[in-house]
This record gives structure tokens, C-alpha cells and sequence, in this order.
């Protein structure tokens, strides 16, 4: 299989600061040559590896995370709803965010909830046929997609978070690695990407300043010193890793057999602490979808499922899966205990109308750990996390001066604050953050 042909030439746009169209990047088609599998491997990380950072600019409202909050409704507890949902009020919250407010207050994202945010921008004659988004995509024959799993690292400091105030906020993604695996001729593909995710402007914006926040990636940087000396994640609200796999079309025979199939799974070692039983419908994934900006037909077409994919039903997506392990984890954090790193790996896939179980255990040896997993029907582990929480975390916080800049997190932030509290502008930091990690 070689190499022949480009197309789709890079493409983005940009106007004051801000892109108004997605990139259109480049992707290699290949003929059916044999293409030894070492050459094709390093064809593909060159290739996609070189592609050109996504930036996607968002200002963060309610609306998407409220949405969210009522599609998960019926299906968990309402432990497990975030602290300022009820099912009793649908409506929107208001912003209740004002200059002087206290910023942990304002707003602040639900754990994994920056999913139905920052989702692709891609026109619809690049959505491939299988309706997902051709941004990762190594070119054909590679026609089918999976999520395989990936990671997430939330900041430790509070205050550096994503806040539903119409806070402007980027995410910039980009393919980090590429890998493959299988004989020639039935070849997966592997692509890993990492999404930066980090507020860019105004939680508040006062009456008389008028205009765009200065849109400047840079300062949020991670690996910047400008903004974090003494933190990896600099500004950084969230840095996520994606897997995703990409494998060649199945001949209508192996579909049709495939779909009659029940993988066996490896059944938990241990017993959880706390699980959610729940059986995800054909509606809650259409809603998920819509949350996502995903046309990707698995989650929506039964019959293409069984038909060309080799599926018995309709998959749960994986941020979905995602989504719900992370709302049973944060039921079972103890007072000041977040989050902040959490890695996964699908095993297996997860159908509609199927019982699905979400367990969460918390290590006997390590406080700090947990282990989070989702059982499918025959109590085999479908997907298998494991989480780390920063222990006796705590963060003191004063009310923010009413100036024009009160409300204005970035502002406080350059006047002085580094990720372990520095000293603002007046002379004293509106934050004090006192940490304690376990070993």
C-alpha cells in the first residue's frame, strides 16, 4: 500500500485573534500496494504528526453542562448529580457571578463536563462516511473508528479551572503519536491526541470595557515559565489525552458474524465500594451526540452497526462512558479531596439497551487512589480506570476587590499570581491555597 495523492489542503482562517472556520488538513490516500508495516507506521506519525495544532476558541456558558445534568438525570442518583443541580428546577441556572465575588463560586464546570465543550468545527463535507470528522483520520483504507481511551490532568490549582460564565476558553489539540498494530492487510491504526484546555479571559466583564479579550495561547502554555513556574500545567485548567483506533472496512460476512458474538471479559478482582447499575437507551445517546457535535453512525444507526460494523446494537459513546464514571467517582470524594489525574482504557464495547455497572473502589493501601471500572452484562470489566486525588487540598479564599478589573480572573492572574498563590498587584493574593500531598 503506497502512498499516492493529497488532498485537502491546510486551511485556517483567523480574524481578530479568534478562528472562524476549521482547518482542513492534509490527508494521504493510499493504493492497495502492499506497504510494508514498519514504512507505514512511519508514513502515518509523519504525516499526522505534522498536521497543523486545532485551536478551538469557546466562551463557556451553563447551557451545554445544564443540558447535560438532564440527560444523565434518569440514569444515576442523585448523589452522583453535581452539587447545583436538582431535577425538581430544569431550568438554566443564572449567572449569579458579580465584581467582588469569590471565583470558585462563579460558575465552575462540572467534573468531565468540558466534554460537551470544545467539540470539533468541521464542515459538513468533511464529515466522512461513517460520520465522524476527517481531523485524525490517516486516510483510507482505515474507515472505522473506536475510542479506545486516554487520560485526564486537572490542575491543582482551584482557580485556574473552567468557569460557565461566558469565560473565553481554548482548547488546543493536537496528534501526538501515531502507532500500529496487526499483520499487513488487517492493520489498525493508533492515533493519540492531547488537548490543552485553559480559560483565556473574562469570568466578568464590566459594562464600560467593550471588546475582545487578547487571545494569546501562549500564556496558557503549560511548558511556559511565564505562567508557572512552579507547575507543569502553567494556567492549564485540563490536559487531556485521546486514543482513538482506526481499522480497515469488514466484508459484509465478518459483519454479519461479528454481530452475533459476545466478547468474553475478565472479570474485578475485588468487590467496589459503590456502583450504579444503569441501561443507557437509544435516546440517551442521540441527546450525547447532539451535546457533542458527534454524526458518528455507531452511536445512531442500529442497522449500520450490525450491518457494516460488525455490531449487535448501538455503541455508547466513549466520552459517555467517560462522562458517567467520573460523575459515580465524584460522588465518592471525601471533603476536600478533587481530582487530579484519571487514566482509562475501553476494553470492550458497551451497547444501548444493554445493563451496564459502574463501580468505584477506593485503594486499601493507597487513601489517594481509586479504581474506577464499568461492568457490562455479564459483570466483566468493560472499561477499566484508575483515579489519583490530591488529599487535604484547601483553598482559602477573600473576596476580590470591586474595581472595573474585580470580576477579571486573568487580570488577577497577571498582576502577580503563580500557581502556588503569589502576591497580586494590591499586594496580597485574593488566594491562599494551603496543600498537603500524601506520599
Amino acid at each position: 500500500m503506497r502512498s499516492t495523492t493529497l488532498f485537502n489542503n491546510s486551511r485556517i482562517c483567523l480574524c481578530a485573534g479568534r478562528p472562524i472556520c476549521g482547518p482542513r488538513h492534509l490527508v494521504r490516500r493510499f493504493s492497495t500496494e502492499p506497504f510494508p508495516l514498519a514504512n507505514l507506521e512511519a508514513s502515518l506519525r509523519e504525516e499526522l504528526t505534522s498536521r497543523p495544532a486545532n485551536q478551538i476558541l469557546e466562551y463557556l456558558t451553563n447551557t451545554n453542562s445544564h443540558l447535560l445534568n438532564i440527560t444523565l438525570a434518569d440514569f444515576l442518583p442523585p448523589s452522583c448529580y453535581p452539587a447545583e443541580f436538582s431535577k425538581s428546577d430544569l431550568q438554566t441556572p443564572r449567572n449569579k457571578y458579580k465584581p467582588g465575588a469569590i471565583v470558585h463560586q462563579a460558575g465552575s464546570l462540572p467534573l468531565g463536563h468540558h466534554l460537551v465543550h470544545f467539540p470539533p468545527q468541521v464542515l459538513n463535507s468533511d464529515i466522512l462516511p461513517d460520520g465522524t470528522d476527517n481531523l485524525h483520520w490517516p486516510g483510507p483504507p482505515f474507515t472505522r473508528r473506536l475510542w479506545t481511551g486516554g487520560s485526564l490532568s486537572f490542575n491543582r490549582n482551584i482557580m485556574f479551572g473552567l468557569h460557565t460564565n461566558n469565560m473565553s476558553a481554548m482548547c488546543k489539540e493536537e496528534i501526538t503519536n501515531v502507532w500500529t498494530k496487526g499483520k499487513e492487510g488487517d492493520e489498525k491504526v493508533f492515533v493519540a491526541i492531547r488537548r490543552r484546555i485553559g480559560g483565556l479571559g473574562k469570568i466578568y466583564e464590566p459594562p464600560q470595557w467593550s471588546g475582545r479579550a487578547k487571545l494569546e495561547w501562549g500564556t496558557l502554555d503549560g511548558n511556559s515559565d511565564q505562567w508557572g513556574k512552579r507547575s507543569k500545567m502553567g494556567k492549564l485548567a485540563l490536559v487531556e489525552t485521546r486514543n482513538l483506533v482506526f481499522m480497515r472496512k469488514k466484508p459484509k460476512s465478518h459483519a454479519r458474524r461479528d454481530s452475533q458474538l459476545v466478547p468474553s471479559a475478565m472479570k474485578p478482582a475485588h468487590t467496589p465500594d459503590f456502583s450504579v447499575s444503569l441501561r443507557p437507551t437509544q435516546d440517551l445517546l442521540f441527546r450525547f451526540s447532539a451535546l457533542t457535535f458527534n454524526a458518528h453512525r455507531i452511536h445512531l444507526e442500529k442497522e449500520y452497526c450490525t450491518k457494516v460494523e460488525g455490531h449487535r446494537n448501538l455503541l455508547v459513546h466513549g466520552p459517555l462512558s467517560l462522562v458517567l464514571m467520573l460523575s459515580v467517582l465524584r460522588s465518592q470524594l471525601k471533603e476536600g479531596e478533587m481530582l487530579v489525574e484519571f487514566e482509562y482504557r475501553n476494553l470492550i464495547p458497551l451497547y444501548a439497551e444493554e445493563q451496564m455497572k459502574i463501580c468505584v473502589r477506593r485503594d486499601s493501601e493507597k487513601d489517594d487512589r481509586l479504581d474506577v471500572w464499568i461492568e457490562e452484562p455479564g459483570g466483566g470489566y468493560a472499561v477499566k480506570g484508575t483515579a489519583l486525588v490530591d488529599k487535604d487540598y484547601v483553598l482559602e479564599t477573600k473576596s476580590l476587590k470591586d474595581t472595573p478589573g474585580g470580576g477579571w480572573l486573568e487580570n488577577s492572574v497577571k498582576d502577580g499570581l503563580d500557581s502556588e498563590g503569589g502576591e497580586s498587584a494590591e499586594g496580597e493574593s485574593p488566594f491562599k491555597v494551603r496543600r498537603k500531598f500524601s506520599s
